[in-house]
């Protein structure tokens, strides 16, 4: 939420009364007539309809890695998808290139990168909502359908079988076959004393019972995600939480888009040639921004005797 917050533009510029005037981007409102330029972070979704060479970078809401140039004329259908509505500029998203104005139909939440933060934000209901018709009226067993669906939630959120990681769930499940297993286990134990009383068979009854539950598999689970754990601190992967290593564990297969989401999208030179001087280039360096990283090497002659190398991130 604090990364999502510090995204947005601290001030505005805005037309009102035929006069620009600037103000913080909490006070733009649904209306207003807002001017932008080069090196603006938009404050809020705004209607393009004046552009020069307009350009914004929309990578961290569409994943697109090269800045979208804008058309202010075209029109598109309501279900089209935000990374194709070349007519809208985004709020959070930087201008790259050119001028515009264009007029806010969307603030807060109501944005698109506010509907990420409002579903970061969004708690599920504990109550099942009743199923209603177009009018918004309800039959009696749509009650009676919310009614015990909640109570099962509710059943189901105490045993554990609704709730946690897929992992856990999984292990509630087991815990409820097994303590089913006990206790038939233990009937027929009864069963076979003819349901005596004596001491004897209630404690050979409920022993039987107990040797069913396996008591130590959550230490061997916790075990094994330590070592799993550990292993991954090897790689320099730090794990705050056992849930983010299951749900790591769980994963067979990425299908990510290199440029602009594994990387950066940018070409950074690493060596320089000065005429009459000689190549300078930059070796063992892990982060090609950084000045303090990595060695110097000089080589005396032309790049075209050595190899030259460009590093992407």
């Amino acid at each position: 939420m604090d990364s999502l917050r510090s995204l947005s533009s601290p001030t505005a510029r805005v037309i009102r009364g035929g006069q620009q005037v600037t103000v913080p981007s909490a006070e733009v409102v649904p209306g207003d007539v807002i001017e932008i330029k080069t090196g603006d972070t938009l404050p809020a979704d705004i209607r393009v309809f004046d552009a020069v060479n307009f350009e914004t970078d929309e990578a961290l809401l569409t994943g697109e890695s090269l800045p979208v140039r804008k058309a202010e004329e075209v029109t598109f259908d309501e279900k089209t998808g935000p990374g194709d509505r070349l007519n809208i500029a985004y709020s959070s998203s930087n201008v790259t290139k050119g001028r515009a104005k264009g007029i806010v139909f969307a603030t807060g939440t109501f944005t698109e990168i506010g509907a990420i933060a409002a579903q970061l934000r969004e708690t599920k209901s504990k109550v099942r909502p009743v199923k209603r018709k177009e009018n918004g009226k309800a039959k009696p067993h749509r009650y009676l359908e919310a009614y015990t669906l909640t109570f099962t939630d509710a059943i189901g959120r105490f045993l554990g079988l609704n709730v946690g990681t897929p992992l856990q769930r999984k292990l509630s499940k087991l815990a409820m076959l097994l303590f089913g297993i006990a206790v038939v286990c233990a009937i027929i134990v009864l069963a076979a004393n003819k349901f005596s009383s004596r001491q004897e068979v209630v404690i050979y009854a409920v022993a039987t019972g107990l040797s069913m539950i396996p008591a130590s598999l959550v230490v061997v689970l916790t075990i094994t995600m330590a070592a799993g754990t550990k292993s991954m601190v090897k790689r320099h992967v730090i794990v705050r939480n056992l849930k983010s290593l299951e749900a790591l564990g769980g994963v067979t297969d990425i299908c990510s888009d290199k440029t602009g989401t594994l990387t950066q999208g940018k070409m950074i030179a690493r060596g320089a040639w000065m005429p009459g001087v000689g190549t300078y280039t930059i070796e063992d360096s892990t982060a090609p921004q950084d000045p303090t990283v990595g060695s110097v090497r000089f080589y005396p002659d032309a790049p075209r005797k050595m190899d030259i190398k460009v590093c992407v991130i």
